[in-house]
Protein backbone atom coordinates (compact mmCIF):
# COMPACT_ATOMS: atom_id res chain seq x y z
CA UNK A 1 0.00 0.00 0.00
CA UNK A 2 1.39 3.37 -1.03
CA UNK A 3 0.74 6.50 1.06
CA UNK A 4 1.18 9.76 0.83
CA UNK A 5 1.46 12.03 4.53
CA UNK A 6 -0.10 15.63 3.88
CA UNK A 7 0.74 17.82 6.65
CA UNK A 8 2.53 21.88 7.90
CA UNK A 9 6.52 22.00 7.72
CA UNK A 10 5.23 22.44 11.83
CA UNK A 11 4.93 18.80 12.14
CA UNK A 12 8.27 17.69 11.11
CA UNK A 13 9.21 15.62 13.69
CA UNK A 14 5.83 14.12 14.26
CA UNK A 15 5.90 14.05 10.04
CA UNK A 16 8.73 11.42 10.28
CA UNK A 17 7.67 9.45 13.29
CA UNK A 18 4.32 8.28 11.72
CA UNK A 19 6.23 7.58 8.03
CA UNK A 20 8.63 5.61 9.85
CA UNK A 21 5.75 3.94 12.09
CA UNK A 22 3.84 3.16 8.62
CA UNK A 23 6.86 1.37 6.99
CA UNK A 24 7.45 -0.41 10.31
CA UNK A 25 4.02 -2.08 8.97
CA UNK A 26 5.62 -2.49 5.50
CA UNK A 27 3.26 0.18 4.26
CA UNK A 28 5.46 2.63 1.23
CA UNK A 29 5.28 6.06 2.14
CA UNK A 30 6.22 9.34 1.04
CA UNK A 31 7.36 12.01 3.38
CA UNK A 32 7.57 15.31 2.12
CA UNK A 33 10.14 16.22 4.79
CA UNK A 34 13.00 13.57 3.47
CA UNK A 35 14.86 13.64 0.71
CA UNK A 36 16.98 11.06 0.96
CA UNK A 37 15.50 8.84 -1.59
CA UNK A 38 15.80 11.34 -4.42
CA UNK A 39 12.59 13.40 -3.48
CA UNK A 40 12.70 17.43 -4.09
CA UNK A 41 11.83 18.72 -0.54
CA UNK A 42 10.93 22.60 -0.51
CA UNK A 43 10.18 24.91 2.80
CA UNK A 44 8.77 28.10 2.07
CA UNK A 45 11.31 29.74 4.17
CA UNK A 46 14.28 29.24 1.17
CA UNK A 47 11.61 32.43 -0.44
CA UNK A 48 12.52 34.87 1.80
CA UNK A 49 10.24 37.68 3.18
CA UNK A 50 6.65 35.45 2.73
CA UNK A 51 4.95 38.66 3.03
CA UNK A 52 6.20 40.52 0.04
CA UNK A 53 4.63 37.57 -2.24
CA UNK A 54 1.28 36.97 -3.69
CA UNK A 55 -0.37 33.59 -5.09
CA UNK A 56 0.78 35.02 -8.60
CA UNK A 57 4.86 35.79 -7.44
CA UNK A 58 4.88 32.57 -5.78
CA UNK A 59 3.86 30.60 -7.73
CA UNK A 60 6.27 31.91 -10.81
CA UNK A 61 9.01 30.79 -8.70
CA UNK A 62 10.67 27.88 -10.43
CA UNK A 63 11.45 25.90 -6.77
CA UNK A 64 7.02 26.29 -5.74
CA UNK A 65 6.40 24.97 -9.65
CA UNK A 66 9.20 22.26 -8.99
CA UNK A 67 7.63 21.57 -5.04
CA UNK A 68 4.09 21.45 -6.72
CA UNK A 69 4.55 19.41 -9.91
CA UNK A 70 6.80 16.61 -7.20
CA UNK A 71 3.69 16.56 -4.60
CA UNK A 72 1.60 15.90 -6.90
CA UNK A 73 3.34 13.11 -8.61
CA UNK A 74 3.28 11.74 -4.97
CA UNK A 75 -0.09 11.80 -4.58
CA UNK A 76 -0.57 10.38 -8.06
CA UNK A 77 1.28 7.91 -7.14
CA UNK A 78 -0.54 6.90 -3.73
CA UNK A 79 -3.32 5.17 -2.89
CA UNK A 80 -3.76 6.60 0.57
CA UNK A 81 -3.35 10.12 2.00
CA UNK A 82 -2.75 10.87 5.32
CA UNK A 83 -3.63 14.16 6.51
CA UNK A 84 -1.90 14.82 9.76
CA UNK A 85 -3.41 18.02 11.62
CA UNK A 86 -3.06 20.41 12.65
CA UNK A 87 -2.40 21.69 8.69
CA UNK A 88 -2.93 24.42 6.31
CA UNK A 89 -4.36 25.59 3.34
CA UNK A 90 -1.63 23.42 1.10
CA UNK A 91 -1.98 20.00 3.07
CA UNK A 92 -5.74 20.35 2.93
CA UNK A 93 -5.85 20.57 -0.65
CA UNK A 94 -3.45 17.68 -1.44
CA UNK A 95 -6.36 15.82 0.63
CA UNK A 96 -9.47 17.03 -1.22
CA UNK A 97 -7.37 16.71 -4.30
CA UNK A 98 -6.14 12.95 -3.38
CA UNK A 99 -9.89 11.96 -2.58
CA UNK A 100 -11.38 13.79 -5.52
CA UNK A 101 -8.98 10.98 -7.15
CA UNK A 102 -10.16 8.50 -5.38
CA UNK A 103 -7.83 7.81 -2.99
CA UNK A 104 -8.61 6.74 0.46
CA UNK A 105 -8.22 9.49 3.06
CA UNK A 106 -7.39 9.41 6.81
CA UNK A 107 -7.51 12.47 8.99
CA UNK A 108 -5.01 11.90 12.11
CA UNK A 109 -4.97 14.48 15.12
CA UNK A 110 -2.82 12.67 17.55
CA UNK A 111 -3.96 12.91 21.22
CA UNK A 112 -7.60 14.59 20.41
CA UNK A 113 -9.64 16.71 17.88
CA UNK A 114 -9.32 20.25 18.90
CA UNK A 115 -11.93 21.99 20.39
CA UNK A 116 -13.38 24.62 17.54
CA UNK A 117 -11.23 23.37 14.98
CA UNK A 118 -13.30 20.98 12.28
CA UNK A 119 -15.02 21.22 9.30
CA UNK A 120 -17.55 19.70 7.44
CA UNK A 121 -15.55 18.59 4.60
CA UNK A 122 -13.87 16.22 6.85
CA UNK A 123 -16.88 14.55 6.05
CA UNK A 124 -14.85 13.01 2.70
CA UNK A 125 -12.40 11.50 5.13
CA UNK A 126 -13.14 7.93 5.32
CA UNK A 127 -11.75 7.91 8.70
CA UNK A 128 -10.42 10.68 11.34
CA UNK A 129 -8.81 9.26 14.56
CA UNK A 130 -6.60 10.29 16.97
CA UNK A 131 -4.81 6.71 17.12
CA UNK A 132 -2.01 5.35 14.31
CA UNK A 133 -2.98 2.03 15.07
CA UNK A 134 -6.68 2.71 13.78
CA UNK A 135 -4.57 3.58 10.62
CA UNK A 136 -2.96 0.49 10.38
CA UNK A 137 -5.85 -1.36 11.16
CA UNK A 138 -8.18 0.62 8.32
CA UNK A 139 -5.34 0.12 5.48
CA UNK A 140 -4.68 -3.71 6.23
CA UNK A 141 -8.78 -4.04 6.00
CA UNK A 142 -8.36 -1.49 2.55
CA UNK A 143 -5.33 -4.42 1.76
CA UNK A 144 -7.64 -7.22 2.29
CA UNK A 145 -9.99 -5.60 0.15
CA UNK A 146 -13.18 -5.57 2.52
CA UNK A 147 -15.45 -3.31 2.49
CA UNK A 148 -13.76 -0.19 4.38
Amino acid sequence: MKIYLASSWKNEIIVKQIAEYLMNYGFEVDNFTDDTKGRFVFHYSELGRLDELDAVTFLRDQRALRAFHEDKKWIDWSEAVVLILPAGRSAHLEAGYAKGSGKKLIILSLGEFPKGEFDVMYGFADILTTQPVEIIKFLERMEENLDV
